[in-house]
């Protein structure tokens, strides 16, 4: 049992941006060969195993793949090619520039990563037009709140997030003000503020460019190279020329991990229903999806499959009122 889990961890390890002492380490009988220090105390091989894998999805393939702080089964079966995405939900957990500013949404998400309850995450999001309290017609401004939660009871990954956006004609402009709060049992819990911002200008009407940088103030919640909120930006573009079919595409780079390249496509057949598909680059992963606009409701299915660690579904519901 423990050799095939020491064989399992080193697999993943390599592909994760970890080094791979750090899978020897964690699986070792209670002790960190280096400092001679009790690592995990009090949990069995299993639980450590669930937890490396945790955090795995956070340094390495996961959160290339997820990212985790981006949510929204839309934007999942689109390869998260979003910085340029129109009119998105969910866009208070990337790009904020994106909110939608003619009506008020209300959303739930969850998505499972590679089968296993343990690695989850959980959000709601609340959009609501600022025209509703105050004459804002010249340039439509929107209010978004957000809440997510990662993890199981040795890991704990909680962020609450604020947001404003404003339209100026074909340009759009966005902040989020955001606090994540990090819980690894026995050893303690910390939380820091984080601040994104993100712009989308329609160089025509079927065409639009947009950027977005996460974490501007580099803030950190733990003290150590590998920060678990680095720097990300990425740009990207959202084209329309063709009646139902929306195309995006992204470049996306953060502080620890490769340059990674994401495309998305939407197409709207009759009913109000869509497909949607997409892939990224680094590590390389696909992903599809459907949605359904039915009123003032919208329901969105998606799953990604990533080349070593498999398959991830995902789930949101959606109202506008």
């Amino acid at each position: 049992m423990a050799r095939c889990t020491f064989i399992w961890i080193l697999s993943i390890v390599p592909f994760s941006g970890l080094p791979p002492v750090s899978g020897f380490i964690t699986l070792f009988p209670g002790w960190n060969p280096f400092t001679g220090l009790p690592l995990f105390p009090g949990l069995t091989l299993i639980s450590r195993l669930i937890l490396i894998s945790g955090l795995i999805l956070i340094s390495g393939p996961g959160r290339d793949a997820h990212a985790q702080l981006t949510m929204g089964a839309r934007s999942v079966a689109m390869a998260q090619a979003h910085s340029a995405l129109p009119s998105d939900t969910w866009a208070v957990f990337h790009n904020p520039a994106a909110l939608k500013t003619d009506e008020a949404a209300l959303g739930f998400f969850a998505i499972r990563y590679y089968g296993l309850r343990e690695l989850e995450d959980h959000a709601a999001t609340l959009s609501v037009p600022l025209q509703r309290f105050a004459r804002t017609d010249r340039f439509p401004a929107v209010m978004a709140a957000g809440f997510h939660t990662y993890g199981f009871d040795l890991y704990r990954r909680t962020q609450a997030r604020i947001g404003l956006a404003a339209r100026f004609e074909r340009f759009r402009i966005g902040f989020t003000a955001n606090y994540v709060h990090l819980k690894f049992e026995g050893y303690g819990s910390r939380g820091s503020p984080v601040f994104d911002a993100g712009i989308i200008a329609g160089l025509t009407e079927t065409f639009r460019i947009g950027y977005r940088i996460s974490h501007l103030l580099n803030t950190r919640s733990v003290s150590t190279e590998t920060d678990i909120h680095p720097a990300e930006m990425s740009g990207g573009f959202s084209w329309d020329g063709i009646s139902g079919l929306l195309i995006t595409a992204d470049v996306v780079k953060d502080l620890l991990h490769p340059l990674s390249i994401r495309t998305g496509a939407e197409a709207a057949l009759t009913g109000g229903l869509f497909l949607r598909g997409g892939w990224t680059s680094r590590p390389f992963t696909w992903s599809a999806g459907t949605g359904f606009h039915f009123s003032r409701f919208h329901g969105n299915l998606a799953v990604q499959k990533h080349e070593v660690l498999g398959l991830s579904p995902g789930i949101d519901f959606q109202m506008n009122f």
